[in-house]
Protein backbone atom coordinates (compact mmCIF):
# COMPACT_ATOMS: atom_id res chain seq x y z
CA UNK A 1 0.00 0.00 0.00
CA UNK A 2 3.12 2.29 0.84
CA UNK A 3 4.61 1.32 -2.36
CA UNK A 4 3.65 4.58 -4.05
CA UNK A 5 4.80 6.65 -1.76
CA UNK A 6 8.29 8.66 -1.86
CA UNK A 7 11.01 7.22 0.26
CA UNK A 8 11.97 11.02 1.83
CA UNK A 9 10.11 14.20 1.40
CA UNK A 10 10.50 15.80 -2.20
CA UNK A 11 11.91 19.06 -2.93
CA UNK A 12 9.28 21.40 -4.08
CA UNK A 13 9.82 23.13 -7.29
CA UNK A 14 11.31 26.75 -7.21
CA UNK A 15 9.16 29.62 -6.60
CA UNK A 16 6.20 27.73 -5.48
CA UNK A 17 4.65 29.18 -2.43
CA UNK A 18 7.91 31.19 -2.15
CA UNK A 19 8.05 33.93 -4.99
CA UNK A 20 10.80 36.42 -4.64
CA UNK A 21 10.17 40.04 -3.66
CA UNK A 22 12.30 43.03 -2.99
CA UNK A 23 12.59 43.04 1.10
CA UNK A 24 13.06 46.94 0.86
CA UNK A 25 9.34 47.24 -0.54
CA UNK A 26 8.21 44.45 1.86
CA UNK A 27 9.52 47.12 4.44
CA UNK A 28 7.95 50.07 2.71
CA UNK A 29 4.94 48.30 2.10
CA UNK A 30 4.47 47.43 5.97
CA UNK A 31 5.57 50.99 6.91
CA UNK A 32 3.13 52.79 4.52
CA UNK A 33 0.58 50.41 5.96
CA UNK A 34 1.04 51.30 9.48
CA UNK A 35 1.34 54.89 9.11
CA UNK A 36 -2.28 55.02 7.38
CA UNK A 37 -3.83 53.29 9.26
CA UNK A 38 -2.48 55.64 12.30
CA UNK A 39 -3.18 58.79 10.33
CA UNK A 40 -6.77 57.56 9.96
CA UNK A 41 -7.45 57.22 13.18
CA UNK A 42 -6.20 60.43 14.19
CA UNK A 43 -8.47 61.64 11.44
CA UNK A 44 -11.27 59.85 13.02
CA UNK A 45 -10.59 60.93 16.31
CA UNK A 46 -9.95 64.52 15.74
CA UNK A 47 -13.05 64.83 13.25
CA UNK A 48 -15.20 62.78 16.57
CA UNK A 49 -13.60 65.61 18.92
CA UNK A 50 -16.02 68.36 17.38
CA UNK A 51 -18.92 65.86 18.48
CA UNK A 52 -17.50 64.65 21.56
CA UNK A 53 -16.35 68.38 22.99
CA UNK A 54 -19.42 70.00 23.38
CA UNK A 55 -20.41 67.38 25.18
CA UNK A 56 -18.11 67.18 27.65
CA UNK A 57 -19.57 69.11 31.30
CA UNK A 58 -17.99 72.48 31.21
CA UNK A 59 -17.15 72.21 35.06
CA UNK A 60 -15.05 68.78 33.95
CA UNK A 61 -13.03 70.86 31.73
CA UNK A 62 -12.32 73.52 34.42
CA UNK A 63 -11.63 71.07 36.93
CA UNK A 64 -8.84 69.77 34.17
CA UNK A 65 -7.10 72.66 33.92
CA UNK A 66 -6.99 73.28 37.53
CA UNK A 67 -5.97 70.50 38.47
CA UNK A 68 -2.59 70.95 35.29
CA UNK A 69 -0.99 74.23 36.38
CA UNK A 70 1.55 73.83 33.65
CA UNK A 71 -0.95 74.29 31.38
CA UNK A 72 -1.65 77.81 31.90
CA UNK A 73 2.56 78.46 32.31
CA UNK A 74 2.98 81.71 30.00
CA UNK A 75 -0.37 82.60 30.22
CA UNK A 76 -0.48 84.40 33.63
CA UNK A 77 -1.82 88.31 34.09
CA UNK A 78 1.11 90.42 34.49
CA UNK A 79 1.90 94.03 36.86
CA UNK A 80 4.68 95.11 35.49
CA UNK A 81 5.66 98.96 35.08
CA UNK A 82 3.90 99.14 31.88
CA UNK A 83 1.08 99.36 33.82
CA UNK A 84 1.69 102.53 35.42
CA UNK A 85 0.96 104.40 32.57
CA UNK A 86 -3.48 103.32 32.74
CA UNK A 87 -4.78 105.34 35.23
CA UNK A 88 -5.43 102.20 37.68
CA UNK A 89 -3.85 99.19 38.35
CA UNK A 90 -4.12 95.84 36.26
CA UNK A 91 -6.56 94.61 39.15
CA UNK A 92 -9.22 97.12 38.26
CA UNK A 93 -8.72 96.98 34.88
CA UNK A 94 -9.17 93.39 35.17
CA UNK A 95 -12.20 93.85 37.67
CA UNK A 96 -14.26 96.49 35.04
CA UNK A 97 -13.16 94.13 31.59
CA UNK A 98 -15.06 91.36 33.81
CA UNK A 99 -17.75 93.66 34.29
CA UNK A 100 -18.36 94.34 30.87
CA UNK A 101 -18.41 90.77 29.84
CA UNK A 102 -20.88 90.25 32.41
CA UNK A 103 -23.30 92.68 31.25
CA UNK A 104 -22.74 91.26 27.93
CA UNK A 105 -23.14 87.64 28.85
CA UNK A 106 -25.91 87.81 31.88
CA UNK A 107 -26.15 86.48 35.26
CA UNK A 108 -26.48 82.78 33.81
CA UNK A 109 -23.40 82.74 31.49
CA UNK A 110 -20.77 80.67 32.14
CA UNK A 111 -18.19 81.18 34.37
CA UNK A 112 -14.99 83.04 32.85
CA UNK A 113 -12.11 84.44 34.62
CA UNK A 114 -10.71 87.71 32.55
CA UNK A 115 -6.61 88.25 33.13
CA UNK A 116 -4.83 91.45 31.53
CA UNK A 117 -1.68 91.31 30.15
CA UNK A 118 -0.41 94.85 30.91
CA UNK A 119 2.96 94.27 29.78
CA UNK A 120 2.14 92.94 26.36
CA UNK A 121 1.74 95.81 23.60
CA UNK A 122 0.80 93.41 20.88
CA UNK A 123 -3.01 94.37 20.28
CA UNK A 124 -4.78 90.85 20.88
CA UNK A 125 -7.25 88.87 22.96
CA UNK A 126 -7.90 84.95 23.38
CA UNK A 127 -9.76 82.29 25.22
CA UNK A 128 -8.14 79.14 26.67
CA UNK A 129 -9.18 75.73 28.17
CA UNK A 130 -10.70 75.92 31.58
CA UNK A 131 -12.85 79.27 31.16
CA UNK A 132 -9.68 82.09 30.77
CA UNK A 133 -9.94 85.43 28.43
CA UNK A 134 -6.40 87.44 28.04
CA UNK A 135 -6.55 91.33 26.80
CA UNK A 136 -3.67 92.52 26.40
CA UNK A 137 -2.46 96.25 26.86
CA UNK A 138 -2.33 96.39 23.39
CA UNK A 139 -5.83 95.57 22.77
CA UNK A 140 -7.41 98.93 25.01
CA UNK A 141 -4.75 100.67 22.33
CA UNK A 142 -6.97 99.57 19.45
CA UNK A 143 -10.19 100.23 20.32
CA UNK A 144 -11.56 103.42 20.40
CA UNK A 145 -15.10 103.00 22.05
CA UNK A 146 -16.78 100.76 24.80
CA UNK A 147 -18.15 98.90 21.43
CA UNK A 148 -15.27 98.34 20.03
CA UNK A 149 -13.98 96.48 23.05
CA UNK A 150 -17.32 94.49 23.68
CA UNK A 151 -17.18 92.49 20.39
CA UNK A 152 -13.49 91.25 21.15
CA UNK A 153 -14.63 90.24 24.79
CA UNK A 154 -17.96 89.05 23.43
CA UNK A 155 -16.15 86.36 20.58
CA UNK A 156 -13.80 85.29 23.04
CA UNK A 157 -16.69 84.36 25.23
CA UNK A 158 -18.32 82.96 22.21
CA UNK A 159 -15.29 80.39 21.74
CA UNK A 160 -15.65 79.47 25.51
CA UNK A 161 -19.82 78.97 24.99
CA UNK A 162 -19.59 77.06 21.86
CA UNK A 163 -16.66 74.67 23.80
CA UNK A 164 -14.34 75.44 21.00
CA UNK A 165 -10.57 75.19 23.64
CA UNK A 166 -11.71 71.77 24.71
CA UNK A 167 -12.99 70.41 20.91
CA UNK A 168 -8.91 72.00 20.11
CA UNK A 169 -7.75 69.53 22.72
CA UNK A 170 -9.11 66.75 22.09
CA UNK A 171 -7.77 67.29 18.21
CA UNK A 172 -4.59 67.91 19.91
CA UNK A 173 -4.16 64.92 22.56
CA UNK A 174 -5.44 63.03 18.88
CA UNK A 175 -2.24 64.53 16.90
CA UNK A 176 -0.27 63.54 20.38
CA UNK A 177 -1.42 59.73 20.10
CA UNK A 178 -0.82 59.44 16.66
CA UNK A 179 2.66 60.72 17.32
CA UNK A 180 3.71 58.59 20.05
CA UNK A 181 2.54 55.59 18.20
CA UNK A 182 5.10 56.26 15.18
CA UNK A 183 7.69 56.67 17.75
CA UNK A 184 7.60 60.76 18.34
CA UNK A 185 7.46 60.98 22.24
CA UNK A 186 8.97 64.67 22.05
CA UNK A 187 6.99 66.07 19.49
CA UNK A 188 3.96 64.07 21.11
CA UNK A 189 4.50 65.62 24.18
CA UNK A 190 4.98 69.04 23.04
CA UNK A 191 1.28 68.40 22.30
CA UNK A 192 -0.11 67.38 24.89
CA UNK A 193 1.82 69.65 27.11
CA UNK A 194 0.37 73.50 27.69
CA UNK A 195 -2.81 72.66 25.94
CA UNK A 196 -4.06 76.16 26.96
CA UNK A 197 -1.45 77.83 25.09
CA UNK A 198 -2.37 75.69 21.98
CA UNK A 199 -6.15 75.88 22.11
CA UNK A 200 -5.38 80.09 22.02
CA UNK A 201 -3.56 79.75 18.74
CA UNK A 202 -5.18 77.40 17.12
CA UNK A 203 -8.98 78.00 16.25
CA UNK A 204 -9.58 76.89 13.10
CA UNK A 205 -11.53 79.41 10.57
CA UNK A 206 -14.54 78.65 11.01
CA UNK A 207 -14.43 78.39 14.64
CA UNK A 208 -13.81 82.20 13.99
CA UNK A 209 -16.53 82.96 11.89
CA UNK A 210 -19.24 81.21 14.63
CA UNK A 211 -17.40 83.51 16.91
CA UNK A 212 -17.74 86.79 15.33
CA UNK A 213 -21.65 85.58 14.67
CA UNK A 214 -22.19 84.80 18.24
CA UNK A 215 -20.46 88.34 19.20
CA UNK A 216 -22.64 90.20 16.49
CA UNK A 217 -25.60 89.01 18.02
CA UNK A 218 -24.83 89.94 21.83
CA UNK A 219 -23.78 93.36 20.86
CA UNK A 220 -27.19 93.54 18.90
CA UNK A 221 -28.51 92.25 21.79
CA UNK A 222 -27.22 94.63 24.90
CA UNK A 223 -26.63 97.66 22.86
CA UNK A 224 -29.63 97.65 20.14
CA UNK A 225 -26.47 97.98 17.62
CA UNK A 226 -23.57 96.74 16.39
CA UNK A 227 -21.94 100.33 15.64
CA UNK A 228 -18.11 100.08 16.52
CA UNK A 229 -17.85 96.11 15.81
CA UNK A 230 -14.96 96.52 13.72
CA UNK A 231 -12.40 99.09 15.42
CA UNK A 232 -10.43 96.26 16.60
CA UNK A 233 -9.66 94.67 12.76
CA UNK A 234 -9.55 97.85 11.39
CA UNK A 235 -6.59 98.87 13.85
CA UNK A 236 -5.55 95.34 13.08
CA UNK A 237 -5.69 95.60 9.30
CA UNK A 238 -4.09 99.03 9.58
CA UNK A 239 -1.39 97.86 11.32
CA UNK A 240 -0.41 94.99 9.24
CA UNK A 241 -1.11 96.09 5.85
CA UNK A 242 2.33 97.04 5.11
CA UNK A 243 3.38 93.20 5.89
CA UNK A 244 1.21 91.28 2.81
CA UNK A 245 -0.68 89.98 6.30
CA UNK A 246 -4.26 90.02 4.51
CA UNK A 247 -3.57 88.64 1.33
CA UNK A 248 -5.14 85.46 -0.01
CA UNK A 249 -2.17 83.71 -0.19
CA UNK A 250 -1.19 83.92 3.72
CA UNK A 251 -4.82 82.85 3.90
CA UNK A 252 -3.87 79.50 3.38
CA UNK A 253 -1.50 79.25 6.19
CA UNK A 254 -3.41 80.87 8.91
CA UNK A 255 -6.14 79.43 11.09
CA UNK A 256 -7.96 82.79 11.04
CA UNK A 257 -10.19 84.57 8.51
CA UNK A 258 -8.79 87.58 6.53
CA UNK A 259 -8.91 90.37 8.59
CA UNK A 260 -10.99 92.26 5.39
CA UNK A 261 -12.99 89.34 5.10
CA UNK A 262 -14.47 89.88 8.70
CA UNK A 263 -14.62 93.60 8.52
CA UNK A 264 -16.52 93.45 5.62
CA UNK A 265 -19.11 90.93 6.87
CA UNK A 266 -19.31 92.87 10.52
CA UNK A 267 -19.93 96.00 8.44
CA UNK A 268 -22.46 94.25 6.16
CA UNK A 269 -24.46 93.23 9.11
CA UNK A 270 -23.97 96.38 10.84
CA UNK A 271 -26.97 98.35 12.48
CA UNK A 272 -26.11 101.95 13.02
CA UNK A 273 -26.57 103.31 16.74
CA UNK A 274 -24.46 105.31 19.33
CA UNK A 275 -20.97 104.47 20.43
CA UNK A 276 -20.44 103.84 24.09
CA UNK A 277 -17.38 105.80 25.48
CA UNK A 278 -15.13 103.36 26.91
CA UNK A 279 -14.76 103.88 30.70
CA UNK A 280 -11.64 105.89 32.18
CA UNK A 281 -10.08 102.98 33.88
CA UNK A 282 -9.39 101.21 30.02
CA UNK A 283 -8.30 104.44 28.57
CA UNK A 284 -4.24 104.75 28.24
CA UNK A 285 -2.58 107.48 28.65
CA UNK A 286 1.26 108.54 26.92
CA UNK A 287 3.66 107.33 28.89
CA UNK A 288 5.72 109.87 29.96
CA UNK A 289 8.36 107.93 32.28
CA UNK A 290 11.07 108.45 29.21
CA UNK A 291 10.70 111.90 29.13
CA UNK A 292 11.20 112.06 33.18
Amino acid sequence: MNEHLPAGNPKPPEHINNRYENPLKDVALLIAGSLGIIVLATVLLAWSAAWIGPLIPYEWEVSLLQSDPDSTEGLSSHTTDAASSLNDSPTAIESELGRLLTRLTGSDALPIQVHYLADNDMPNAFATLGGHIFVTRGLLDSVESENGLAMVLAHEYAHVELRHPITLMLEQLSIGFALSMIGSDNLAQMVTQNTAMLTALSFSREMERDADELALERLDAYYGHTSGADEFFRSVGERYQHLGADSPWQQMFQTHPLTSERINTIQSATRIGTLTPLPDVLITQPDTSAAE
